[in-house]
């Protein structure tokens, strides 16, 4: 959270990193993709899951592509690649290639992943795992149009993290109702028929009612 509504998101890193502890996975956008963030995460003995961005690294692939497999959206290959830091010694990640059925909405026919995750982790099953970074960009749609975790008029920033706050906890007790209506009634029934919108309108109705 920063009350600077002008900040770039790349200022709060040195916020994020001592959050992150030994084991954890970061899966993020490109815009995440630094020398210092990488290093960082590493460093704290944490694995990332990151797309590679084109203009903010020192790389260097050291071998050619190879086929890993399939999944549902292209053909997924790997390589080894060096990555050169400011300071020290180039330090070699995984750099997981997917060539997509379809371009993306930006009109991109590839997307390049970079990893620190061990081999034993195969190259689809990362991609399978960035994939569902989408899942999160959802998840905010939510917050904002049913929950309503952006109130144009809270003119104060305290103010507008605090209501955020509370839209993430409540989507958090949302996510908990879906996940029992999934395990009593299956999980395409509830993807396909149950509205986010109509559930939160429902409380709030009862709690007008209440009130």
């Amino acid at each position: 959270p920063c009350e600077d509504g002008h900040a770039q998101e790349r200022s709060l890193f040195p916020q994020v990193l001592p959050t992150i502890e030994q084991g954890d996975v970061i899966v993020a956008d490109r815009n995440f993709c630094t020398m210092g963030f990488l290093a960082g995460i590493a460093d704290r003995e944490a694995g990332f899951v990151i797309r590679q961005h084109k203009g903010t690294l020192r790389w260097e692939l050291v071998e050619d592509c190879f086929e890993e497999g399939r999944i549902d959206t292209g053909v997924v290959y790997e390589q080894a690649m060096h990555l050169f830091p400011t300071q020290g010694e180039p330090w070699q990640v995984r750099r997981i290639t997917i060539e997509l059925d379809q371009p993306t909405r930006d009109g991109d026919t590839e997307l390049h992943i970079l990893t620190n995750l061990p081999e034993s982790v195969d190259a689809c099953r990362i991609s399978e795992i960035y994939r569902k970074r989408w899942t999160i960009e959802t998840a905010f749609q939510e917050l904002e149009a049913t929950l309503e975790g952006e109130l144009q008029t809270l003119a104060y920033p305290q103010a507008a993290l605090f209501a955020f706050a509370m839209a993430l906890t409540a989507y958090n007790v949302l996510s908990t109702v879906k996940a029992a209506l999934r395990g009593k009634h299956g999980c395409d029934k509830i993807q396909e028929e149950v509205s986010g919108y109509y559930l939160a309108d429902e409380v709030a109705g009862t709690w007008r009612g209440m009130m």
